[in-house]
């Protein structure tokens, strides 16, 4: 594996919305690829069966990477999927662990060990949840893994963050989700923002590094992975996830979206240019242009049908024909790149 490609932490809140499971996919076949190190996959609350769904689609695509959970936000979510994924394929984590000495890691503790032991600049965090992992970090005193506060540690370790959250209406005044999603019509407060307004208040506040938002506007009308069910790929955790939550009819890539430009920065959007973002307390999002500042956010350049495109391809999956590589395969990739 190169030095140079980005070694990520997925921070995530899988279990509702299948494209946290798409994401999470398309990062694995990223790294099948040679393109990125996933490191770990850490979850913003905690419930029985999400360790154990988050484990089942690491070890499908031959990855086994620690998990860990945040013990401070134990939530009662509508399940979707996480319960079907944790019950029908192998993982590490069966639900009455949670709470004992064999349950997984806190997410802030394991990010700070995994911060501590990185080389300086070489951490980029994806988040495509709420932010509660990432306030918790830039707020954290040391610990025996790091006497650095989280404010010293981000600075140090981490290159760059991308989160899944947001909508600026400086470029996008009049998008709506009418045609796409249950003719709501228009959006005002993105839900990975609203989920948790605190958290995102204190990142946009204080996070130290660099911060780029792919907002709600960005993922809308990219729809991949038509198709996909537990009966099109019976031995797959996301396609059954997609299955479970819209019956294979595809879905928003707003998960996705964070995940390439992790990966491959620059290569499919433009950045506003620098500055400030904040979070009002209704959960609105602005961003002011500073020279001094290290947050942006995404902007469009190449054209969302052909983001859908590349999606699709790196995932396996067709409109028609949807396929996809078994887990030992993918492994053996990885292992020959």
């Amino acid at each position: 594996m190169s030095a140079t490609v980005p070694k990520i932490i997925f921070d995530t809140d899988i279990g509702w919305d299948c494209d946290d499971a798409g994401a999470l996919g398309l990062l694995h076949r990223l790294c099948d690829a040679g393109e990125a190190e996933l490191l770990a996959t850490v979850h913003c609350y905690v419930t029985p069966y999400v360790a154990g769904c988050l484990d089942a689609i690491n070890t499908h695509y031959g990855r086994p990477v620690p998990v860990g959970l945040n013990y401070e936000l134990p939530r009662n979510n509508p399940d979707t999927y996480a319960k079907a994924l944790y019950e029908k394929f192998p993982n590490r984590y069966p639900a009455e662990v949670i709470g004992t000495s064999d349950a997984p890691p806190d997410s802030l503790t394991l990010m700070r060990r995994l911060l501590s032991e990185a080389e300086d600049g070489s951490i980029t965090i994806v988040t495509v949840g709420d932010q509660a992992n990432l306030a918790r970090l830039v707020t954290s005193e040391g610990d025996e893994y790091s006497p650095l506060s989280g404010v010293e540690l981000i600075k140090r370790k981490v290159k760059r963050t991308v989160v899944m959250g947001g909508r600026f209406y400086e470029a996008w005044p009049m998008v709506v989700y009418s045609d796409i999603v249950n003719n709501i019509g228009p959006v005002t407060v993105e839900w990975n923002i609203f989920d948790h307004i605190p958290a995102a208040q204190t990142v946009a506040r204080l996070w130290p590094g660099e911060l780029v938002y792919s907002s709600t506007e960005i993922g809308t009308y990219i729809v991949t992975m038509r198709g996909w069910t537990g009966e099109s790929l019976p031995d797959s955790p996301v396609a059954l996830s997609y299955g479970i939550h819209n019956g294979g009819t595809g879905r928003n890539s707003w998960d996705h979206t964070a995940v390439l430009e992790a990966v491959r920065p620059g290569a499919y959007w433009s950045y506003r240019p620098w500055g400030q973002v904040s979070v009002d307390d209704t959960g609105i999002t602005s961003h002011v242009i500073d020279a001094a500042g290290k947050q942006t956010y995404l902007l469009p350049k190449v054209d969302y049908t052909a983001v859908a495109a590349v999606i699709d391809e790196l995932m396996g999956a067709s409109r028609n024909n949807p396929k996809e590589n078994r887990p030992q395969e993918s492994a053996r990739k990885a292992h020959d790149l």
